[in-house]
């Protein structure tokens, strides 16, 4: 019997612990869309009124490049060009990042008002930056879609709490300072790591669920009897 209640104990800190990392997860992600989202806003905001006037209002400009490398860095792989191709220069670019270079560009169209072919570059960028942050607020909707699909679900949630303890030891090495954060995110991202935490999740969840139903003693004269002890 106490073996029944200390699992049960267990599983319900679990699914706990799985339900509070899934909860910060999606606040996680309100507060970068919400930020994608003010971005948008400021930097179409600067660049039609620059466009339209001629001119740069130094207010707009600091508002936005100050968070051009934050943009950036949360657009990742979605504000990166595999191949661009610059009308002006006519050469070909490879990982062109795209906010990283559009304000030198926007710089240089305001300065060049009669070269239509500098306009033709700077219109080519700007609508690719607005599909980028337009793909990428809709990549973090469905992300927190996702996670309140299943937010709910003692499963999913007691099987995200088995990842957190799995990945605890990576966690405390960087608390530490043996590990960056860049280095701990490649290691719990890597094909090796998922593969143990999958394996350990799939085994703790069946583990738990016969040993509530059928308790210890029972699991263990199955586990006996498929080893071949009697």
């Amino acid at each position: 019997m106490i073996y029944h209640i200390i699992l049960t104990v267990v599983v319900a800190t679990l699914i706990v612990i799985g339900h509070v990392i899934k909860r910060k997860r999606i606040a996680s992600y309100n507060k970068r869309a919400e930020f994608t989202v003010d971005f948008n806003n400021r930097f179409f905001d600067f660049t039609n009124e620059a466009f339209t006037t001629g001119h740069m209002n130094s207010k707009k400009y600091n508002t936005v490049i100050k968070d051009v490398d934050k943009i950036q860095g949360e657009l990742g792989m979605d504000g990166v060009l595999n191949g661009f191709v610059d009308p002006l220069k006519g050469i070909q670019g490879r990982n062109y990042q795209l906010f990283m270079n559009i304000m030198p560009e926007i710089r240089t169209a305001l300065s060049n008002m009669g070269y239509s072919i500098i306009y033709e570059r700077i219109n080519q960028l700007m609508g690719l930056c607005e599909d980028a942050l337009r793909r990428h607020i809709g990549n973090l909707d469905r992300a927190i879609d996702h996670e309140k699909k299943w937010l709910w679900n003692p499963i999913t949630c007691m099987g995200e709490g088995i990842r957190c303890i799995v990945g605890l030891p990576v966690d405390v090495l960087q608390w530490a300072g043996l590990y960056s954060t860049n280095r701990s995110r490649k290691i719990k991202a890597s094909v090796i790591f998922k593969a143990i935490s999958n394996l350990i999740v799939f085994i703790g969840l069946i583990s738990s669920i016969v040993t509530i139903v059928l308790g210890w003693d029972e699991f263990l004269e199955i586990i006996n009897n498929c080893i071949g002890r009697k």
